[in-house]
């Protein structure tokens, strides 16, 4: 039996009926769980700790500055002058000194010269997490606390990974050997 015109309506009006009722009663299932996986990956971000030392300063109370969530250590903030058997931070927490040199907190923004960009995909950030090596080798330097991060579920590294791919690039380049600003030696 072949169908008649008005089956063909008919039907076609269901099917555009049923896909407006579901843009109607809100977000398909995968962009709110990408929507839910992103608020937890922020909420994650801040009660581990991140903005401490990834996020440039605006005063003395350690307020992050909104305009460079996570962009690591500014160009502006000298190292800590290094001295045998002592570990020193920078008055902002994004630059370190200790047994192990001198080590700079990361642009985890998404820019893709600079940030966690063309670098890292969630596999890589989740694998960074794990093993303490960046995607090129490089170990993570004190006082990043990945022995303490690589505890946290697939779900949670994946839902922090989400949250720092969906801010605002930020372009800051963060010289695993900076330059020295005159007269901070």
């Amino acid at each position: 039996m072949r169908p008649t015109f008005s089956t063909i309506a008919l039907s076609l009006t269901l099917a555009l009926a049923s896909s407006m009722f579901v843009r109607a009663t809100g977000p398909e299932p995968q962009a709110a769980r990408s929507s839910e996986r992103i608020k937890r990956g922020e909420y994650l971000v801040a009660i581990t700790g991140c903005h401490d030392c990834h996020s440039p300063k605006v005063d003395a109370q350690m307020t992050p500055d909104g305009r460079r969530l996570l962009s690591g250590r500014p160009i502006t903030t000298p190292p800590p002058m290094q001295e045998a058997g002592v570990a020193r931070a920078s008055l902002d927490f994004t630059a370190w000194s200790g047994p192990w040199g001198n080590s700079y907190a990361a642009n985890l923004t998404p820019d893709p010269e600079t940030g966690l960009g063309a670098r890292y995909t969630e596999a890589a950030f989740i694998n960074t997490m794990r093993t303490g090596k960046k995607p090129e080798g490089e170990i993570l330097l004190p006082p990043m606390p990945w022995p303490a991060f690589r505890n946290m579920t697939d779900e949670d590294l994946k839902a922090v990974y989400a949250y720092l791919t969906s801010l605002k690039p930020v372009k800051n380049f963060v010289r695993a050997t900076p330059t020295l600003v005159a007269g901070t030696r």
